[in-house]
């Protein structure tokens, strides 16, 4: 889509043109692009690690697929390590049941009293101990599946019109015909007891898929404006006008 000269490579240029892009579609991003409020500005100049990291200092190197695939793959294996070794793995690179619960609904944006709710399950049926726990190679599993998380959710929606319940197997079953992978059976006994809000052994698909898609963005597709920075710009906008306002009225 990006590429302009159909070489099957990027250039520096076409990656500026992909990356603007890309930061418009972020709350993040929208605010921090050429905001004259924060003085931040976003030049589309050869300014980033990233950029000379694909194209070289004098910026004339050419990005190819299978390296923009096998850096995105090393990039997300490295956020799952830091994100999983903030719970302390032990010596077998495990952590237990219940940090791998803490981990999932991490960015879930749900009230205290319902996470507290969700993690007294897992406690009761794994212990807060984790005499088995969940491994590293098995959360990362867990997180390739999750970037397909939009099929997942068609799939799970299928089953629902359909009215069949979503078990355990129907969702290994999913598992493996949406993106191919083959969930460890324990990891997917503690994501059921986590979503299963009545005990009746079914997922709460609905809950599930929004848990997951913020999972996926880490909360990055929440505003996390506190209002001063609209405050501010509202501030500026209301000096222009009354500046106007005194230079017109000076000039009468």
């Amino acid at each position: 889509m990006f590429d302009s000269n159909a070489d099957g490579n990027l250039d520096i240029d076409d990656f500026m043109h992909v990356q603007t892009i890309l930061r418009d579609q972020t709350n993040v991003g929208k605010r921090h692009r050429d905001h004259s409020v924060t003085g931040s500005t976003l030049k589309p100049e050869l300014n980033s690690a990233l950029a000379c990291y694909f194209f070289g200092q004098s910026g004339h190197g050419l990005l190819s697929i299978a390296r923009m695939l096998d850096f995105q793959a090393r990039l997300q294996r490295e956020l799952n390590r830091i994100e999983f070794d903030r719970y302390r793995p032990d010596q077998r690179d495990c952590i237990t049941e219940l940090s791998f619960a803490r981990l999932l609904i991490a960015y879930a944006g749900f009230p205290d009293i319902k996470k507290r709710r969700m993690l007294r399950r897992v406690r009761e049926a794994f212990g807060s101990g984790g005499a088995r726990g969940i491994s590293f190679k098995q959360y990362a599993e867990f997180s390739r599946l999750l970037k397909s998380i939009a099929d997942v959710d068609t799939a799970l929606t299928f089953h629902h019109i359909s009215g069949a319940s979503i078990d355990k197997a129907t969702f290994r079953h999913m598992a493996v015909t949406v993106a191919s992978i083959e969930l460890d059976s324990h990891l997917l006994d503690v994501v059921f007891v986590l979503f299963d809000e009545d005990g009746d052994g079914y997922l709460s698909n609905k809950e599930f898929v929004s848990v997951m898609k913020h999972r996926l963005s880490r909360g990055l597709d929440k505003s996390m404006d506190t209002g001063a920075i609209r405050m501010l710009s509202a501030l500026s906008s209301c000096a222009q006008e009354q500046l106007f306002d005194w230079i017109r009225g000076g000039n009468r």
